[in-house]
């Protein structure tokens, strides 16, 4: 029998070793998948750290990081959007896009039933609506079908009882409803 060369030896291991290299190696530009870390830390090297989401057209959703002048700041795009959720998983607050690319806050009891929303009505206008536990409406500040401000109040079975804002006419007006929807009383700045 020959004697075993120990070049030969280690040549053989290291083109084992290059084989299973070769073998295991992922290209950069493939999906890593899911990733779980318990914290990451972005630091700015002078260009300022980022994160930044793209949805699947490429279109970028959403930006946290280090903006002009080393401020931080969050902005978040398209249909983007930021939500929490409490230690049990329930949903807590949204902000973000809904349909229609309209934006909103919602906030959320420990229950998970939305107790506000500030954002976009109909037409493009802005309200402001509050909800009770249960999540019955309770009260709605904003713009009215005509353009002018309003504010409705609404009681444990979500019936209009209060109204405040103006009529038709441009005017002024305070209206009470009973519990049941049905006017009760009114009055409008009318001279």
């Amino acid at each position: 029998m020959k004697k075993l060369d120990i070049r030969s030896i280690l040549i053989g291991v290291l083109c084992t070793a290059l084989v299973f290299v070769l073998i295991g190696a992922k290209s950069q530009n493939e999906n890593l998948g899911d990733i779980v870390v318990n914290s990451i830390k972005v630091l700015d090297d002078g260009t300022g750290g980022f994160l930044k989401t793209y949805n699947a057209d490429g279109i970028q959703t959403s930006y946290l990081g280090t903006g002009e002048e080393g401020i931080g700041f969050l902005k978040v795009m398209n249909e983007g959007n930021i939500t929490t959720y409490n230690a049990d998983g329930i949903q807590t607050s949204y902000l973000g896009t809904g349909e229609g690319g309209i934006g909103f806050i919602s906030t959320y009891n420990a229950d998970g039933i939305k107790t506000s929303y500030l954002g976009t009505a109909p037409g493009g206008s802005g309200k402001l609506q509050t909800y009770n536990a249960d999540g019955i409406k309770t009260s709605y500040l904003g713009t009215a079908v005509e353009g002018s401000g309003k504010l409705q109040t609404y009681n444990k079975h979500e019936v209009l009882v209060g109204y405040f804002g103006s009529n038709t006419d441009g005017d002024g007006t305070a209206v009470l409803y009973d519990c049941y929807g049905d006017i009760g009383w009114g009055v409008d700045g009318k001279q």
